[in-house]
């Protein structure tokens, strides 16, 4: 018959050996009975005592913290293995009670539907942080080669996984859409549209998370690579073959010393002094240009300002008038927002306009205009090429202008 126990004893004797529970959540492999006992705040009769509240696991003289109360403050602290099943089954509840409420439009069900609905969002992010944490730590911390690898590659399949999860919840927010606008209720309202938000930042973060794997493995590869050379390498030369049936002596000699590195120093010393003045600071910057050191290009001092430079500020302080351009949007239906934007030419007097800019436009307006427009809560994406030339993309929101709009514009039109 097991132990009949509440909640008071097991809070009291994690309290009481609080001590003794950091050390074992810390080290959890290979702490014997002996060295748990040999420590100054923990006796025989507590020990006993956690035994008997089944705190401790004891095996073959090793001992550590139950599993439930290990995952219990992994689940707390957000760390631990990645268990993304559990997310499925919060969409599944969602689903089944959204059926429900369909049926008899009762306020408990909808009371269920925001609850699921905050699940989600806070699983998702939990899940995402321990994702990377597990990422970085097999990296740092696992000593084997293959067994780092096929870390990394079941950690790319849960990426995969929590994925398809964010599309699977983006389809149930998009199929009931209009079911969530006939409730009027303003919390989930809330609820919906923080979840939104949550689910296109999710994507960034497992969108890093899957280059970081990338540059991982890649990493390890190489390191294998060198490791099985290396190997190599000694079974030869414990053959001792190395010197007589390799060029390994004249491979040693063609390279450059470590200590030096291939980067030849200066052959004359310059001054301290002289390398505060502007002309230090001229020759500062072809050196850190020659030798490609950007801690050394700084940014130099500003010329002297001309005698007209506020009349100038005025002239050219020209303000973008951002209700025309609204206006101009909803008087065509041919693309959305983001697209409209990006491909507007703006006033010549206003400047080169860049993307980093228009994005913040998009921004400002979706803010603004929020009533005005129509938002289809539609994730999509937009290539183009960085300063550097390599492909990148970004994801945005699907904004329409609303059909109220434009027939307002056409009675003033016909008026």
């Amino acid at each position: 018959m097991a132990l009949q126990v509440n909640v008071n004893d097991i809070l009291s004797q994690l309290y009481h050996n609080r001590g003794v529970v950091e050390f074992l959540f810390a080290n959890r492999e290979n702490i014997t009975v002996n060295e748990l006992l040999a420590r100054e705040d923990l006796s025989e009769e507590q020990y006993q005592k956690m035994r008997s509240l089944d705190l401790l696991y004891v095996y073959e003289g090793v001992v550590s913290l139950n599993d439930a109360v290990v995952a219990m403050f992994e689940d707390f602290m957000e760390i631990g293995e990645v268990t993304p099943g559990f997310i499925n089954d919060y969409i599944n509840e969602l689903k089944r009670h959204i059926r429900f409420y369909q049926e008899v439009h009762e306020h408990r069900f909808l009371r269920s539907i925001k609850k699921y609905l905050k699940r989600i969002n806070i699983a998702l992010s939990r899940e995402i942080i321990k994702l990377q944490k597990n990422v970085d730590d097999t990296y740092k911390n696992e000593s084997n080669y293959r067994i780092k690898l096929q870390k990394l590659e079941d950690y790319r399949l849960k990426r995969d996984t929590i994925i398809d999860f964010i599309k699977k919840t983006e389809e149930v927010i998009e199929e009931t859409r209009g079911l969530f606008s006939l409730t009027n209720d303003t919390e989930l309202y809330g609820i919906v549209n923080a979840l939104k938000a949550s689910l296109i930042e999710n994507l960034d973060f497992l969108i890093e998370i899957q280059t970081d794997i990338t540059d991982y493995i890649n990493k390890i590869q190489f390191q294998l690579d060198v490791y099985v050379k290396a190997q190599r390498l000694k079974e030869v030369k414990d053959h001792g073959a190395l010197h007589f049936r390799t060029n390994f002596n004249e491979v040693v000699k063609s390279l450059n010393p470590i200590r030096f590195n291939g980067v030849k120093g200066p052959r004359t010393k310059i001054a301290i002094d002289f390398l505060f003045t502007d002309d230090g600071h001229i020759l500062c910057q072809k050196v850190a240009q020659k030798y490609k050191i950007s801690r050394l290009l700084m940014r130099g001092m500003a010329g002297k300002l001309p005698g007209n430079f506020k009349d100038k500020m005025v002239d050219n302080q020209i303000k973008l008038d951002t209700e025309k351009l609204v206006d101009r949007f909803l008087a065509q239906n041919k693309f959305n927002l983001f697209e409209y934007l990006i491909q507007y030419k703006f006033p010549k007097a206003i400047g080169d306009v860049k993307l980093e800019d228009r994005m913040s436009l998009f921004v400002e307006i979706a803010m603004e205009y929020e009533k005005t427009l129509d938002f289809k809560y539609r994730l999509q994406w937009y290539e183009y090429k960085d300063d550097n030339g390599k492909d990148r993309r970004i994801g945005y929101t699907v904004i329409l202008p609303t059909v109220e709009e434009k027939k307002k514009k056409e009675k003033k039109k016909a008026a």
